[in-house]
């Protein structure tokens, strides 16, 4: 949603699928990350993310989709070729990359990946209580409420239903993790 209403001020409206799909594409290896350790192999949520999620393999994996480098040359490729849906999913992943790299604490990518394997370790957390969490994701929460009003009067009815969809969901989950402290 972020994404979307910053990026649709340039984009033409018919790339709207594809910045959304580029704002998500560097989260799908944590989601089949997630289905596979605790979906397939029944590990606990303590296991998956004290232990598996530092595996090597998984790291990989995560690093690649969110590679400045890879969403560059990928998207002034796409661009050149005058492929402008995947040019902007690539400026929608490197949007997504961009605003990540200031929200993980121990857990962050190598965003520069495969030219550094550099973290960048900030100081706020977006899900950790200890590191600032419930500001970090009480900041993302707000960023969807205003992105929710600046997408909302050229939404369509199914759009629209999708927002309100997006925000009560990311207001329960702040509620829940962090003014009922159900945060792991």
């Amino acid at each position: 949603m972020v994404n979307l209403a910053i990026l649709r001020r340039f984009a033409p409206a018919s790339v709207g699928r594809w910045i959304a799909a580029g704002a998500l594409l560097p989260d799908v290896p944590m989601l089949l990350f997630y289905i596979w350790e605790r979906g397939m192999l029944g590990a606990s949520e303590r296991h998956i993310w004290s232990r598996a999620y530092f595996d090597p393999a998984w790291q990989h994996s995560f690093d690649a989709f969110n590679s400045a480098p890879i969403f560059a040359l990928v998207g002034l490729a796409a661009w050149a070729a005058r492929r402008s849906g995947p040019a902007w999913l690539c400026a929608s992943g490197l949007l997504h990359v961009l605003g990540d790299a200031f929200v993980h604490r121990e857990d962050g990518h190598r965003h520069l990946w495969p030219v550094s394997s550099w973290r960048f370790e900030t100081p706020v957390s977006y899900w950790d209580p200890a590191h600032h969490g419930a500001w970090g994701a009480g900041l993302e929460t707000l960023l969807v409420f205003g992105s929710t009003l600046a997408l909302w009067p050229a939404a369509p009815r199914a759009g629209r239903v999708a927002l309100a969809v997006l925000c009560v969901a990311s207001g329960s989950a702040w509620i829940a993790f962090y003014a009922l402290g159900w945060a792991p």
